[in-house]
């Protein structure tokens, strides 16, 4: 316990007394730190407000050189943005002083739990499995750590990562770390429902809402009913239908298509977007009291790339379960295998390793993956070219292009040029052209019809 009150740390130490646990108090953030070179306590109590620093100070050391030891926040100054900057730094929970007993002797057993959890789900090197991910790398054990933080408590969580890194395997963890579990967990992607079907998805409509509409239907919200829902690709809704999402988050009330009846319900949003959601925002696609509404606890999956050995262990894990699924006997990978795994960029990350090894395992036979059996581009890009990829080798050079005034282009303009040229090279597969593009399907479809407006118009 790092408390400098010490009346305070005597009537907290009092309040965990039934807990038959050894606490040892310090007054300081220096001793706090020099206390861990002699041991390593199972939980740090730590105090916002130190004499010689402050208690993130005292967090970002201690997660950079005994990450795995939980620490709970105790201050009087508690605000939620404060709670969610120690839970990005790696806190556990947060508590605002003054503490009833139960309260902390709650709290202190909770995390002490969940931190002996974490150790058996990733500190066996024989089991490195989290809530249905796989991979014990840093980067990784920085989420599972803000999932067990955040997963008991209704905040809004908003997870970021490219195509394919995860998304909803961590929305469905956090769910099921939570107390939630035992209740739906309902996933919508706003990208994959067109425009004027997406408002009945989430809120369900009554009979003869509008054509085709033959019976009431529950939507999404009414399903999730005291348990989590989850929204993928949010940052594709509809500006309108945002609106509607920002009041039905304020009073946890909403109406059905077609209905004027009030419905209200208990659920905990959590919500995913592979753009920039700050970026969505300043572009005016996205508006900015729904993203202050909904970007409450952050959380950031790591590309494939940058996961370290964490690729060879997945590979494995989905390898066993294809072989099986397919009847073959392929359980091991050659060292070059590895060694193209590790370097490969993986641009599509989980999703593409999986594509990759479902069509080896598919079209081979044998029991080793070797160079050979892998599809393009994998087989073709050797270690050097790689490494250009990444920028670690230089590129060749080649004469500086003169761009001038004469040469720009309203930005619309180059846009439509760029979309164009890939629709073309994708042979008119608009779909196949946004993913190269690293956007949805549905936004080429409403760019291609603005500009067909704007024609129209000129």
């Amino acid at each position: 316990m790092v408390e400098d009150t010490a009346s305070v740390a005597t009537l907290y130490r009092t309040y965990l007394t039934p807990l038959g646990i050894d606490i040892n108090i310090v007054v300081n953030g220096h001793d706090a730190i020099e206390s861990l070179n002699h041991r390593i306590p199972d939980l740090i109590l730590l105090d916002l407000r130190l004499p010689d620093m402050t208690g993130m100070d005292v967090l970002e050391i201690v997660k950079k050189t005994h990450p795995d030891v939980p620490v709970i926040f105790m201050t009087a100054h508690g605000s939620i943005e404060t709670a969610v900057e120690a839970m990005r730094l790696g806190a556990q929970d947060f508590l605002i002083k003054p503490c009833e007993a139960d309260q902390l002797r709650i709290t202190v057993n909770t995390a002490m739990r969940k931190a002996e959890k974490l150790k058996t789900d990733v500190g066996n090197p024989k089991n490195h499995r989290y809530q249905g991910f796989i991979g014990s790398s840093q980067n990784m054990q920085s989420v599972y750590r803000v999932i067990d933080s955040a997963a008991s408590s209704k905040a809004s969580i908003f997870i970021t990562g490219e195509s394919g890194t995860g998304k909803e395997v961590c929305a469905e963890a956090i769910h099921a770390a939570s107390n939630r579990r035992s209740n739906p967990f309902i996933a919508i992607n706003c990208a994959a429902i067109p425009k004027d079907l997406i408002e009945s998805e989430l809120f369900g409509h009554v009979k003869g809402a509008f054509t085709g509409a033959s019976t009431d239907r529950q939507g999404a919200a009414e399903m999730a009913d005291g348990g989590t829902l989850f929204l993928d690709e949010i940052c594709e809704m509809d500006l309108d239908l945002q609106t509607k999402l920002l009041r039905f988050i304020q009073t946890g009330t909403f109406q059905k298509v077609g209905s004027s009846k009030m419905k209200s319900v208990d659920v905990r949003f959590v919500c995913a977007t592979n753009r920039d959601p700050w970026t969505e925002v300043q572009e005016g696609r996205f508006r900015e009291d729904l993203y202050y509404r909904l970007y409450v606890i952050p959380l950031h999956l790591p590309p494939l790339r940058e996961r370290g050995e964490d690729i060879i262990e997945i590979a494995y894990s989905l390898l066993g379960f294809m072989s099986n699924e397919e009847g073959k006997a392929f359980n091991h990978l050659s060292p070059p295998v590895v060694e193209r795994f590790i370097s490969y960029e993986w641009p599509g990350n989980v999703r593409q390793l999986q594509n990759v090894l479902r069509n080896v395992v598919v079209l081979n036979t044998g029991k080793e993956i070797t160079l050979e059996m892998l599809p393009p581009p994998i087989n073709s890009i050797d270690i050097q070219s790689a490494s250009v990829l990444r920028g670690e080798a230089e590129a060749p050079q080649s004469d500086p292009v003169i761009f001038t005034e004469q040469d720009i282009l309203p930005l619309w303009e180059s846009e439509k040029a760029t979309i164009e040229r890939a629709i073309e090279a994708c042979e008119g597969n608009i779909p196949k052209a946004a993913r190269l593009l690293e956007v949805s399907p549905s936004t080429l479809y409403r760019k291609l019809q603005s500009w067909e407006q704007r024609k129209e118009v000129n």
